[in-house]
């Protein structure tokens, strides 16, 4: 005889693990400025960009719909939190809605100080559509909306995006160091302000 019920219990921790790695980033983003938000270390950057139509684009395409060059370019904290929260949102509207959202939909945040309410409002859609779900939700095929993924579950999605979320974020931290890093090394000793004045706290 089971003693537990195996989809509730894998699917419980796959929400809050969720739930954990958005709040770490979070916090991750605290104190971050336009400068940084934007800081292309290296020249070729990916980033986020207006472009003539007054709509903030990821380059790119964000990262989506077709195999990525070679070498990969290195992004911008910007992109990547557009990535995140484009991958969150988009899977949201496959899997719960009609499945036609579009990049300019999404209201990419042109600022640091917006990038917290825009990432916490496309994961708690994602989160909360993930909660309503029951047993046999989280183990049905998802169907031909998924292509050559139709015969994966909830579960297979589930478990994609978490590793999305967790992956960029970490690349967003790895950032933030590096900005810290840069913003000491330029900051002369024995006064409170440099070329770099807002550095990212390390958590």
């Amino acid at each position: 005889m089971l003693l537990y019920e195996p989809v509730t219990d894998l699917a419980r921790p796959i929400v809050a693990t969720f739930d954990g790695a958005v709040e770490r980033l979070r916090i991750r983003l605290a104190g971050m400025t336009d400068d940084e938000y934007f800081w292309e270390p290296v020249a070729g950057c990916w980033s986020l960009r207006p472009n003539s139509d007054g709509h903030w684009r990821l380059d790119g395409g964000g990262g989506g719909g077709g195999p990525p060059p070679n070498p990969v370019p290195v992004t911008t904290i910007a992109w990547r939190i557009g990535h995140i929260a484009g991958t969150v949102a988009g899977f949201t509207d496959r899997r719960f809605s009609h499945g036609l959202l579009v990049a300019e939909e999404l209201g990419f945040p042109s600022n640091a100080d917006a990038t917290a309410s825009f990432l916490a409002e496309r994961c708690r859609d994602w989160r909360d559509a993930l909660g309503a779900l029951d047993r046999e939700s989280w183990v049905a095929p998802l169907g031909p909306r998924f292509g050559p993924f139709a015969e994966a579950t909830t579960v297979d999605l589930a478990l994609h995006v978490l590793d999305e979320v967790i992956h960029h974020a970490a690349e967003v931290g790895v950032l933030r160091d590096l900005w810290s890093a840069d913003a000491r090394r330029w900051m002369p000793l024995g006064r409170g302000h440099g070329r770099r004045t807002t550095p990212g706290a390390r958590r």
